[in-house]
């Protein structure tokens, strides 16, 4: 199809070639917009036999669109698929439509190539087989207009000097800013405060007057794996506090797929399916929250007084109930 043509047959393949297109670009739009066609409607339309326009439509379903028959000759896509969802134009899908023929009269790799970009294309707008349910946050570059100066200081180890709102009043700092968090919907900027070891997490929302100096910082060896060895936003840089916690045989397959604590580690599976962890912590609140949506499947061993802890919250809570 593509070997040797003289010129006057030249013109003559181009006039074809822009009718097909002209048919393709109208039958995609027609499915498009009125979810169906008719193939005798079709071949009266463009003035041409029945079997011109079967030849179109079966071009169109080689192609790769995804096209159905419920009646003799009548088609449509199938249900949910429109070229609105690839972000192409019907111009666009019946150029593709017609590349794929060309490719198809050049042999099988050409074919199988060709094939493969469309896949590539088609695939694009289709629904994904996975689901990732992200905690809902606040949108950054609305919420926090400085945040391209914040991202040059963090990739340039720049100090910075900002106001923070806490409590209703503002308080100046200056630290060292390490890395922009986002915890459970809420963002952060992790930071270290001038001459200090100690990290703060400042909420994005609530910096003020942000200012970068011309002066620099060096990043702590240890922040990566600070960061990795997290849960949520109660981390800090001193993992000191070792818990053992007892899990109830019904809930025991969870803890076994997913590391709900900190440094979670199966020291013991017991004969009734029962599990014994360790977790080591930051600080009590890295684990409490997870203790008590976990009530009353798990219970703390040790140490006593995060148990003690624990205890008071419930009875805390019972109290109010009791009142409501």
């Amino acid at each position: 199809m593509l070997y040797k043509i003289r010129k006057k047959g030249m013109k003559t393949r181009e006039k074809d070639y822009s009718k097909k297109v002209f048919r393709l670009i109208y039958i995609l739009n027609k499915l498009d917009t009125k979810k169906k066609v008719l193939s005798w409607e079709l071949a009266e339309e463009f003035n041409v036999s029945l079997r011109t326009v079967q030849r179109d439509i079966e071009l169109l379903n080689r192609a790769g669109f995804p096209l159905m028959s419920m009646e003799r000759g009548e088609h449509s896509f199938v249900e949910g698929f429109s070229l609105k969802k690839l972000l192409i134009t019907e111009e666009e899908a019946s150029l593709l439509s017609l590349f794929y023929e060309m490719a198809k009269a050049m042999g099988k790799n050409f074919e199988d190539s060709f094939r493969g970009i469309l896949r590539k294309v088609m695939a694009k707008g289709a629904e994904s087989p996975f689901y990732i349910k992200v905690p809902k946050g606040s949108k950054l570059n609305t919420q926090f207009p400085d945040m391209k100066a914040l991202e040059n200081a963090v990739e340039e180890c720049r100090k910075i000097e900002l106001y923070y709102l806490t409590q209703g009043r503002e308080k100046w700092f200056r630290v060292d800013p390490l890395k922009v968090m986002f915890f459970d919907g809420i963002w952060y900027l992790l930071a270290r405060v001038d001459g200090k070891d100690w990290l703060l997490k400042l909420r994005l929302e609530n910096i003020r007057k942000l200012k970068a100096l011309d002066k620099y910082f060096k990043i702590p060896k240890n922040l990566q794996t600070v960061l990795d060895e997290s849960v949520n936003i109660w981390f800090s840089e001193k993992r000191d506090k070792k818990i053992l916690l007892s899990i109830d045989k019904d809930a025991a397959r969870f803890f076994k797929r997913k590391e709900y604590f900190p440094l979670q580690k199966i020291k013991k599976e017991n004969k009734d399916g029962s599990l014994l962890i360790q977790a080591t912590a930051c600080q009590y609140m890295e684990v409490i929250p997870t203790i008590l949506r976990w009530l009353p499947y798990i219970e703390i061993i040790k140490p006593k007084n995060l148990k003690q802890e624990i205890v008071e919250i419930a009875e805390k809570y019972l109290k109010k109930a009791k009142k409501g």
